[in-house]
């Protein structure tokens, strides 16, 4: 079963906020299950049922603004029989809470800098919940500034502070997340 609703609340032309609300139960759902130390297969298990909340918020002031969203999960595995290990755990790889905000800045017509928060929390990275994924925080940065005629210089820069954000975690076998990056472009506007 499927159960959503929202609202989306404008009570002005420079915000807009909306409320999203679910309970959605996915039955015979397709989970990666353990079945010895280091092998996983996938199973069907009975259902997997998630329950919460999605929030966003925009808001602009002539060249400011501020987009941010916030979710928050409950998942809960049903399973028996051969999956029964299962039952009542927390679906892999699925944070209770994220988040993200972006402030930006459009000084002039084509200009455009803005920085982007995001965070999200702990989550197992296997279905019998021993090995986590620790929370983590990033920060990326954009500017966009006209060069001449159709071109413009894009810079971004992805992980800013270099937070170790782990991506895998088997055993104590850790794949990370990409280090800060850089990166800068041209950007061509065809048909002005």
């Amino acid at each position: 079963f499927v159960v959503e609703g929202g609202v989306d609340f404008a009570p002005s032309d420079t915000i807009k906020i909306s409320i999203t609300g679910f309970d959605n139960k996915v039955k015979r759902a397709v989970a990666n299950v353990t079945i010895a130390p280091n092998l996983r297969e996938r199973r069907n298990v009975d259902a997997v049922h998630a329950r919460g909340v999605e929030l966003s918020a925009a808001w602009r002031l002539r060249a400011f603004g501020f987009d941010g969203s916030l979710a928050l999960s409950d998942a809960e595995v049903e399973a028996s029989g051969i999956s029964a290990a299962l039952d009542g755990k927390r679906p892999a790889q699925t944070p209770r809470f994220t988040a993200s905000a972006t402030l930006s800045w459009n000084p002039r017509p084509g200009w455009r800098l803005a920085a982007t928060v995001r965070h999200f929390s702990g989550q197992f990275e296997d279905d019998l919940e021993t090995d986590i994924l620790p929370a983590a925080t990033t920060l990326d940065a954009f500017a966009e500034m006209p060069l001449t005629g159709p071109l413009s210089l894009v810079l971004r820069a992805e992980n800013l502070t270099d937070a170790q954000v782990i991506t895998r975690n088997q055993a104590g076998s850790l794949d990370l997340g990409a280090p800060r990056t850089l990166w800068a472009g041209i950007k061509v506007r065809l048909g002005q």
